[in-house]
């Protein structure tokens, strides 16, 4: 909290001593989480190690602070910079970039980024961290909370045209990301490679419709399932007979072994406007090639709109066949005997499962327009979670998820300068 206001006092000032080809803008969110289960700590996304636990309050995955720089210069082009901080695990010129590319505009229907961008996965990806920008007091987490990659590496092209009252935009992107996943057992960076996409979108000045696709390859070795392939390759070189006990253990080896394996998303989101009311709707699918089981999520939400005052309601779910461990026909009687046997069972289900996630939501805020750059948000939430079905929260025992009903109430203020 301290570094945050720290960095609020230094740039405000700035704000209004600005060259006239430089545009300095900010925004940022101050905000309190409170979750009522002993269990489950709620967290923002896959990326955060700590989270609110019985109804304690918790201000950092809530508060965030960005600084944005545009510098136009001649030929249509322009310089971007953007820097974020949200509670980073490690401060560095790296971890707060969000944004740091060069776009060359060669006439109203093309345009080419060249760096860092957002990158394309969501409705609402070009302003996710912007508070202010979006009336919920948060993201929904069932399809947001799933995909903490924030950036793409890399270069884009998008084309833009109009076709009588619609407005038709297309984009192509190439590139590589990182993100961290965080656990009570530690954190693990995940970097994919070969990342490449698309996505298009229909517009009216009523209505969106909005397609993407992204495949890429994960590029990075987890500490955590190598110690597993590991085990097991050290079982099945000492222990006679060990192919009787655990069956296709090198099936098991490759399942575990999560580089070089391919992943996919794609989403399909939409949003109504009809005079005072909003209705928005994303659906999304991630799956990789075997190490996790595919995940289907997605929200609906209905908005109506005041002068100074919003009121919303959303529903979310997300929806994944859970890998049953038994199916690989583990004598687990036998491999109890065995020194570290049962851990590495036990451990082969949870890393198997990482990425299940069984839960719905429903949710009820108000947004108050303070004034025109500031707003104060409160939202309550009421998440059923299935049993083993609680990856997106923090536990602290990741092998026993069991069914709960969880209620958390946010409250933020979001402002832009």
């Amino acid at each position: 909290m301290k570094i945050f206001i720290l960095i609020w006092l230094i740039l405000a000032p700035l704000v209004n001593a600005q060259p006239k080809n430089l545009h300095l803008s900010g925004f940022g969110s101050l905000g309190v989480i409170s979750s009522d289960s002993k269990t489950y700590g709620y967290r923002t996304d896959l990326d955060q190690s700590d989270g609110s636990f019985n109804n304690t309050p918790y201000y950092a995955s809530s508060s965030i602070l960005g600084l944005q720089l545009d510098y136009a210069l001649p030929a249509n082009t322009d310089l971007v910079f953007q820097s974020v901080y949200h509670n980073q695990n490690t401060l560095s010129l790296d971890s707060t970039t969000r944004l740091a590319f060069v776009r060359f505009t060669a006439n109203p229907e093309w345009s080419f980024r060249l760096g860092r961008t957002a990158v394309d996965l969501f409705l609402l990806t070009e302003y996710r961290d912007v508070g202010f920008g979006y009336t919920w007091a948060h993201t929904p987490s069932e399809v947001y909370g799933l995909m903490p990659y924030r950036y793409l590496d890399g270069v884009d092209i998008t084309h833009s045209a109009h076709i009588s009252h619609l407005s038709l935009r297309s984009k192509l992107f190439v590139g590589t990301t990182t993100t961290e996943l965080a656990s009570y057992v530690g954190r693990e960076s995940v970097k994919l490679e070969d990342v490449a996409g698309l996505s298009f979108s229909l517009e009216t000045f009523q209505w969106s419709l909005q397609y993407r696709y992204t495949s890429s390859r994960i590029a990075s070795t987890s500490p955590s399932t190598e110690a597993l392939a590991s085990g097991i390759e050290g079982l099945a070189a000492s222990v006679p007979g060990f192919e009787t006990i655990w069956p296709n253990s090198n099936d098991t080896i490759e399942r575990l072994r999560t580089k070089g394996q391919a992943a996919d998303y794609t989403s399909l989101g939409g949003k109504y406007n009809w005079q005072n009311w909003s209705a928005l709707a994303e659906v999304s699918r991630t799956s990789t090639a075997s190490n996790f089981n595919t995940v289907t999520a997605g929200y609906t939400s209905l908005i109506v709109h005041g002068q100074k005052y919003s009121l919303y309601g959303i529903y979310a779910a997300t929806h994944t066949h859970l890998f049953d461990v038994a199916s690989l026909g583990v004598d687990v009687a036998t491999l109890a005997t065995i020194p570290s046997g049962t851990e590495l069972y036990a451990g082969v289900g949870a890393n198997l499962n990482f990425y299940t996630t069984n839960q719905s939501t429903w949710s009820l805020g108000l947004r108050w327009n303070l004034s025109p750059k500031i707003a104060l948000k409160c939202q309550w939430d009421q998440t059923r979670i299935e049993e083993q079905g609680g990856v997106l929260w923090l536990n602290k025992d990741f092998t026993n998820q069991p069914k709960e009903t969880v209620n958390t109430l946010f409250t933020n203020v979001g402002f832009i300068f």
